[in-house]
């Protein structure tokens, strides 16, 4: 698996410390929960944006670039402030973009990501964009007949990372989430924590594997 250099991954650490700053200046009136699970999940944005993923924030509708999808409104906060420093435009004024009343209406899903794959796929795309999709554990849960798509139609360039609590919480002892996976037939990869790096050679690793794959990523 292709890792990340002390230097690379210093770096990283770098834009995510950044990210989490803008986070609590910006959404400091969301509260301390809110803060909390935001800038949680800030690694993951992060790692994508400024290392795994191919795209160029100065042509935003470039047609080679990969495309990302997240199915909760807190990873779609994250991701709008980790463009911000990306170098995207379309965010810049978070405070007014993203306000309470909006907080609870950001929102996509998997039907989203897999209809832009399918139609991508349909109109003979050659370009080998992948697709990332960026789920909490209970949004997997509800979408198991997504999965079932995915497989299916051996979307091999679709790349989904689930944030847990834990691989071993109750709600995966009970529905035994990692086995559900694995007979569904992704490979899964189990990471502990969010770091940026962490993230990034887990998405290396999935790319290689040319099949649909899934990162469980365990908030610490």
């Amino acid at each position: 698996m292709k890792t990340l250099t002390k230097d690379e991954k210093d770096a990283l650490a770098l834009v995510q410390q950044d990210v989490e700053i803008t986070i609590d200046n910006v959404f400091s009136s969301f509260g301390e929960k809110a803060l909390r699970n935001l800038k949680s999940l800030s690694g993951i944005f992060t790692g994508l944006y400024f290392k795994a993923i191919n795209h160029d924030p100065k042509v935003p509708n470039w047609k080679n670039k990969d495309d990302i999808f997240s199915t909760n409104n807190y990873a779609n906060i994250v991701e709008s402030v980790v463009k911000v420093h990306a170098g995207y435009d379309e965010f810049s004024n978070l405070k007014n973009y993203i306000t309470k009343n909006t907080f609870l209406k950001v929102e996509n899903s998997f039907g989203e990501a897999i209809g832009y794959y399918t139609a991508a796929r349909d109109s003979g795309d050659k370009h080998e964009r992948f697709y990332y999709i960026v789920v909490s554990e209970l949004d997997l849960l509800n979408n198991f007949s997504a999965l079932e798509f995915i497989q299916k139609n051996n979307m091999r360039r679709v790349i989904i990372i689930a944030y847990t609590k834990s691989v071993n919480t109750e709600i995966n002892k009970e529905n035994k989430l990692n086995g559900k996976l694995i007979n569904l037939g992704f490979d899964t990869l189990v990471i502990n924590g969010l770091s940026p790096a962490s993230v990034c050679e887990a998405v290396y690793y999935a790319k290689d594997l040319k099949k649909p794959s899934i990162i469980l990523a365990n908030l610490n």
